[in-house]
């Protein structure tokens, strides 16, 4: 286990936490690796890094742990989104993407940052005993078959499909400027966008209206100008057929009043 501060003084009222091994080592994992050939010192700089930002933030309960460590997880992934987003290999529609994944989770960081703070004023509760609980729940999870599934290995891997399908009402706009660079690439020919895992493939929904939608024929024509046209070839134009009452010809000006007199209003 971790070894605590010696002064509680950061957090008045509650005593000092010692933060679990699997906690920290779920930390550790959060954090980018390091490249294959960084000499040792590189990994060990790294997890004494998210030690120290941890004993910064002194969580003092289970709570103010989890939230801690996810502050940590969101920072690293926040510089390896930016890190890939600037790439010399990446394209501009993936870039997009990182910088969106890297402000969304800057947003989180700044939501679990706030709640540590609002949780660090909460008095500290009384220890609870569970009992044994905790082996019983340990025993009935044990027992319960794994969700979802693991991914297979070996051949079993191989029956991974090769393409995916994603319907484009249901993905964001950094997907859907991916998808949108991906159809323009395969109208001009060009190479596919790269990527990892099973070709996706973006698609309409069987029932969406751009499959019942159809263009309007009129639409084609030139707009000739509004004062270039008659009431009747504006009505016909615009495909106006309302033919109900009108408004009082007092609400209107005297050339509207005019106008409309003499039928071109």
């Amino acid at each position: 286990m971790s070894k605590p501060p010696p002064d509680p003084a950061a957090a008045p009222g509650k005593p000092p936490y010692p933060i679990p091994p699997a906690a920290l080592r779920g930390m550790v994992l959060t954090l980018p690796r390091p490249q294959a050939d960084a000499p040792e010192g590189a990994w060990q700089d790294a997890v004494q890094g998210g030690l120290d930002k941890l004993g910064e933030l002194d969580p003092r309960d289970p709570i103010e742990a989890m939230l801690a460590i996810q502050v940590i997880a969101a920072s690293a992934a926040v510089l390896d989104a930016y890190r890939i987003a600037f790439e010399p290999g990446t394209t501009a529609a993936q870039a997009l993407r990182q910088r969106a994944n890297a402000a969304a989770l800057t947003r989180a960081m700044g939501v679990a940052m706030r709640l540590l703070a609002q949780q660090r004023a909460v008095p500290a509760a009384p220890a609870r005993d569970w009992g044994n609980v905790a082996a019983e729940l340990t025993a009935a999870w044990r027992a319960a078959p794994a969700r979802p599934a693991e991914t297979p290995r070996g051949k079993a891997a191989e029956a991974e499909p090769e393409t995916i399908v994603k319907w484009i009402d249901e993905i964001d706009d950094a997907e859907l400027a991916i998808a949108v660079e991906q159809d323009r690439r395969e109208k001009a020919g060009e190479p596919p966008l790269p990527t990892k895992g099973p070709k996706v493939l973006y698609r309409y929904k069987p029932e969406d209206y751009i499959r019942r939608f159809k263009p309007d024929e009129r639409a084609q024509r030139p707009y000739p100008g509004w004062e270039n046209m008659t009431k009747p070839e504006r009505r016909e134009f615009f495909g106006y057929t309302y033919t109900g009452p009108v408004a009082p010809l007092e609400m209107l000006t005297p050339a509207s009043r005019a106008a409309a007199a003499a039928g071109e209003e």
